[in-house]
């Protein structure tokens, strides 16, 4: 018992100020060496992303294969997923570094660990809203949700904005079709709107109007039609209803910025980029997001493609697609345990040592005399 509450008064205050000392130089070596290590759901996410990289390939040969040559300025990569900016079925705006940036088949890997934090588990229903606005981000969620075992159940919208899929002989829908006809992934659109402005290209001409019933037509998908985008959004959700058969919905997927899918412009940005568990205060109109979010369904949101490239390490405006596996979305920094634990056995072992012994005495070098009774014990405190 002596040994636990009592310590000899040789062990002086400036000798546990050294092992203190010693104690902070162990937590900076610990903090300046980590180490690289797998984060959760690697080999889903590699998995995802090898198969985002072959669906790239395959949308690059359709391309070459109609005639569609790749502009070197828009596209520098030279991926085919970064359409002209300006087609009769272009929509609005579209920012060109973020359609860049999301030509990066490690977005894949992005959409599978937001699925998995969000509960998405093997056989789950998810719902998922995509235009053609990004399409490299919609092989991203497809392949993402086959690799995690999930049912997609999609509404695609036809027309996209500036630099998406914008080529009237290449959208969205037969980005779609050609890549199950080659076997990348097996998910297709249960049905389809025009997109645009109210999701029913008011915006359009009567040629771009023309270009994506086409387009619909000859990808054989249901088109959704309605008189407001108030009506669009009950269309989409009756057309998701229909499809789930009545099976809960575990997530809302959401690609780009739909009006029907995720409000109006206003709304859009309220909406955060990743995981959304509870609609935003201030919407001003409703949406599908917003409905389902209402009944419990969380929103996976991929906007601001930009600030999700930043969070999870992938390359802003790439000059090349990216290899699989690349970014922090895969391996990233942690505190080495062998390091720490060495380090936390030299503090306890120094501690020991000092309080139990005359190290600390011999170290500290001193030879004054000892003043008598200075070997009495003193309580610890």
């Amino acid at each position: 018992m002596k040994g636990i509450y009592w310590r000899p008064q040789r062990t002086s205050p400036r000798q546990l100020a050294v092992v203190a000392f010693l104690s902070v130089l162990g937590l900076l070596f610990v903090e300046r060496f980590p180490v690289k290590v797998r984060r959760p759901y690697y080999e889903e996410k590699l998995a995802a992303a090898r198969a985002a990289r072959q669906a790239f390939e395959q949308i690059l040969l359709r391309r070459l294969e109609l005639g569609v040559p790749v502009d070197p300025d828009a596209d520098p990569a030279g991926s085919g997923l970064v359409g002209p900016e300006d087609t009769p079925i272009a929509s609005v705006y579209g920012h060109l570094p973020a359609k860049r940036t999301s030509v990066n088949p490690n977005f894949a890997a992005v959409a599978v660990e937001l699925l998995r934090e969000a509960g998405v588990e093997r056989g789950d229903v998810v719902a998922v809203g995509v235009s053609g606005s990004f399409p490299a981000l919609n092989i991203a969620v497809y392949v993402a949700l086959e690799a995690l075992g999930a049912e997609a159940v999609v509404i695609a919208s036809a027309s996209a904005s500036e630099y998406g899929a914008t080529y009237p002989e290449l959208t969205w829908l037969d980005m779609e079709r050609v890549l199950q006809e080659n076997g990348v992934f097996s998910t297709r659109a249960v049905a389809a709107s025009l997109g645009g402005v109210d999701d029913l290209a008011l915006g359009h001409s009567k040629r771009g109007r023309e270009l994506l019933r086409a387009a619909v037509d000859r990808n054989a998908r249901p088109l959704l039609t309605a008189e407001s985008r108030e009506q669009m959004v009950e269309a989409r959700l009756r057309a998701l209803e229909a499809a789930t058969g009545g099976r809960p919905t575990a997530v809302y997927v959401n690609v780009g910025g739909g009006s029907a899918s995720v409000g109006e412009e206003g709304d859009r940005g309220r909406f955060r980029p990743g995981i959304n568990r509870s609609p935003p205060p201030g919407l001003s109109v409703d949406s599908v997001a917003s409905e389902l979010m209402k009944v419990g369904v969380p929103l996976v949101n991929f906007t601001h493609i930009q600030d999700l490239a930043r969070r999870f390490g992938l390359p802003q405006n790439p000059r090349q697609v990216p290899a699989p596996g690349m970014g922090r979305v895969f391996v990233g920094p942690a505190y080495s345990r062998l390091a720490a634990l060495v380090v936390f056995g030299l503090i306890v072992f120094a501690l020991w040592a000092v309080t139990r012994f005359d190290v600390g005495q011999r170290l500290g070098g001193s030879s004054a005399a000892k003043a008598p009774g200075s070997d009495a014990p003193e309580q610890m405190v």
